[in-house]
């Protein structure tokens, strides 16, 4: 085995030593023309980027002319023009001249019959016609440079014809702009240390140049050689490039086009010196390249003979392995998993899809260091676990690990997982920058699959698993399944039904009765929505309101039941009928005080119904921080409305916010009772003792109570040895419709 592995390192440096000798002389021969194709196409490069230059000033220049004729355009009204005489457009001008652009000279209207100009500053001048061309309807005319009208300076005008009823040009709204105003614009543009840009009229003279002298003459060089390519010529041309002689007597390459919609030539001037230094750059390449190649080469194949066995292994690592997590990139995963795939068709896999939560912030928070070093953490967990499963792991783009499994019994497959992800979630959580991991789960089984399916299907079912996780930081992982997409579908369906249930008021709202525990008489109610859909039937809360907190349309159904409720009020008000104080959510998507109290007050000005009979129940976490939620309170407050904390001890709401917080109420969560009592009913003495001190807490506090979820009587009972003011739940009555509860209301009161 010894003996082919060194017959076959010695081929390979036979090899090596064999390619080199013929490399040097290839190269030898080929050298020179190598050189050459890289600067002509340096060369080609070089001119290229001069004509996108060109390019992108013709668009500069076209841009401020464009500029100048919208700011002619607050002049133009087409009706007003069309029929007023010339002493009525001069009062115009006048008395609008402070709009004009601060580049005008001046603002005027030239009447093309008596060939006189009436300008905002109020001179009226006779002005020679040849001046002003027809201009087609919805077209402007941008002149030659000349002395402006009403000036001794160099300048342009721009001109927008105006047309009279019958629709024959009977005059044009003018600018005149002087040469130097515009000029300013342009006087910073520079190519390199000595290149520039030049712009000519017409006629060919000059608008801009880098030699002053120039501006409003024309240029014929002196030199015979160069002498046809006068600025004359160049005007005349429509583009091109052209070899010429600088009024420095320096030889220049002009690279130049017409500008778009004028007579105006702009154009790029290059000195021909930078290509002379391309040249001689080039020359010495060759020079150091040929010198450089025969000592290198001798050194080269020196060290290749070390580094040859060391770049193939590496070379085998990089190209299957990703380079932070040394873990497998995704297209070998993918392809080793499909190999064990077709291998074992009968067999049941399990694919794991895994990223972490919020790691885009981590990276902006950490940096991309600290996110590395983290990805490198989360990745060794994670390969250890593989390795000890016998599974395969790769590591995709940013946060994204996949896993891949060959199970026996799913229930055994699972209980592993989770056991591992406690694992995963402590150690997360005890890392220098604490993450959460969220997984999502499909399995391959044989009994059920397509033989076709794939490694990518399922790494997308694994995706789509993970996806609908969302922000649900109580859920760490989800496995694909029918029902769960299932569920999808049911919510697409749902977000395609909700605008059309609210408009045909298939949405209608329930009160659950809250009562009294020191004489069980009813003192409020919760005001609760139920959806009856005519496809889906009668849908809880639970199906519906957390997809509307994500999509917004929590807002709108927010004021629905509000107003519902108000009209409820206000009818029994009218009708002389007993009414008591009913509690309305406001949802985690108000979050904006003022906007929500604006819109909440106006609903409710309009039906007459004491601000002491609403309470409106809020939850800690809906709210971005205590600060708003304590703004929000107050202004609740301000306006006579009782303020209730929803689920409170159910992790949306904490012990801190007590003293911060000027809410009236504390609603326990259901969970505190259905947590504390025990299989027979009774409840768990640590349990009870846990829940007297809290409401024992929020009486020292000043703030009534109430339970909800109250079920049974020894939970009534205990509720009431503790003192809590009021319970909610089945054990007194279930929701009710408005008509039921009006009869509660009469039975209990």
């Amino acid at each position: 085995m010894e003996r082919t592995q060194l017959n076959s390192d010695l081929a390979k440096l036979i090899s090596t030593f064999l390619i080199v000798v013929v490399f040097m002389v290839i190269f030898i021969t080929a050298i020179n023309s190598i050189i050459n194709r890289t600067f002509n196409s340096g060369k080609q490069n070089y001119y290229e980027n001069a004509n996108e230059l060109l390019y992108s000033y013709s668009r500069l220049v076209r841009l401020q002319l464009e500029n100048y004729r919208s700011s002619i355009g607050v002049f133009y009204i087409e009706d007003f023009l069309s029929s007023a005489s010339d002493e009525e457009i001069h009062e115009f001008l006048k008395k609008n001249s402070y709009k004009a652009n601060p580049d005008f000279f001046e603002i005027y209207y030239f009447d093309k019959k008596k060939n006189r100009g009436f300008f905002s500053n109020g001179n009226i001048i006779e002005l020679n016609s040849k001046n002003y061309p027809k201009i087609e309807k919805n077209d402007f005319y941008i002149s030659n440079i000349d002395n402006i009208p009403d000036s001794y300076e160099n300048g342009f005008i721009i001109e927008i014809p105006v047309f009279d009823k019958s629709n024959s040009q009977k005059g044009s709204i003018c600018a005149s702009i002087k040469l130097s105003d515009f000029t300013e614009h342009l006087k910073n543009i520079k190519i390199g240390k000595k290149g520039s840009i030049i712009i000519l009229d017409g006629d060919g003279r000059f608008i801009t140049s880098s030699n002053d002298k120039l501006i409003g003459n024309k240029y014929f060089p002196s030199n015979k050689k160069y002498n046809a390519f006068s600025s004359e010529y160049i005007a005349n041309a429509h583009a091109g490039k052209i070899e010429s002689v600088s009024t420095k007597g320096e030889i220049i390459d002009l690279l130049f086009s017409k500008i778009k919609e004028t007579q105006w030539t702009i154009g790029v001037v290059l000195p021909k010196a930078d290509i002379q230094r391309m040249y001689e750059k080039n020359h010495n390449t060759k020079k150091i390249i040929f010198t450089l190649t025969f000592s290198f080469i001798f050194i080269l194949l020196l060290i290749e003979i070390k580094k040859l066995s060391y770049f193939e292994k590496k070379q085998f690592f990089i190209k299957f392995h990703d380079p932070l997590t040394h873990l497998w990139t995704r297209q070998h995963f993918e392809k080793k998993a499909t190999k064990i795939l077709k291998a074992d068709r009968d067999s049941k896999f399990m694919l794991v899809e895994c990223d972490i939560r919020g790691f885009k912030f981590i990276n902006q928070n950490y940096g991309e260091k600290g996110a590395d070093k983290l990805l490198v953490f989360f990745a060794n967990m994670l390969n250890e676990f593989a390795q000890e499963s016998c599974g395969i792991i790769g590591h995709g783009y940013a946060d994204h690990f996949y896993g891949f499994f060959k199970v026996d019994l799913i229930q055994k497959t699972m209980s592993v997982f989770k056991a591992n992800l406690e694992k995963v979630t402590k150690e997360a959580k005890s890392y220098d920058i604490p993450f959460f991991a969220k997984f999502g789960i499909s399995f391959y089984m044989p009994e059920n699959a397509n033989d076709k399916i794939t490694i990518k299907e399922l790494i997308g079912q694994a995706s789509f698993a993970k996806s609908t996780i969302k922000d649900n930081l109580l859920t760490q992982y989800s496995v694909y399944n029918s029902r769960l997409l299932k569920k999808i579908n049911e919510e697409r369906f749902i977000e395609s039904q909700m605008l059309q249930a609210l408009e045909k008021e298939q949405f209608f709202v329930m009160y659950q009765p809250k009562i009294s525990l020191i004489d069980e008489k009813v003192v409020g109610a919760e005001a609760l929505v139920r959806w009856k859909s005519p496809e889906l039937g009668l849908l809880l809360p639970s199906k519906f309101i957390p997809l509307f907190e994500q999509n917004g349309f929590i807002v709108r159904l927010d004021f629905f039941v509000y107003e519902c409720v108000f009209k409820f009020l206000s009818k029994q008000i009218k009708n002389g009928k007993k009414i008591i104080p009913i509690s309305i959510n406001m949802s985690r998507n108000h979050n904006k005080p003022e906007k929500f109290m604006h819109d909440f007050l106006e609903l409710f000005r309009k039906y007459d119904v004491p601000a002491d009979y609403i309470q409106l129940e809020v939850i800690e976490r809906s709210f971005m921080d205590n600060n708003t939620l304590r703004e929000i309170t107050t202004l609740l407050h301000k306006e006579g409305f009782s303020v209730a904390m929803d689920d409170f001890g159910s992790g949306e709401s904490s012990l801190n916010m007590l003293t911060k917080i000027p809410v009236d109420v504390l609603k326990f969560d259901r969970d505190f009772l259905e947590s504390s009592t025990n299989e027979d009913g009774a409840l768990d003495d640590k349990a009870a003792g846990f829940i007297k001190i809290l409401v024992d807490l929020s009486k020292n506090l000043e703030k009534k109570t109430v339970f909800e979820g109250v079920e049974t009587q020894q939970q009534r009972d205990f509720l009431k040895s503790i003192e809590c003011d009021q319970a909610q739940g089945f054990f007194y009555s279930r929701p009710l419709s408005e008509e039921d509860f009006l009869k509660f209301i009469g039975e209990h009161s």
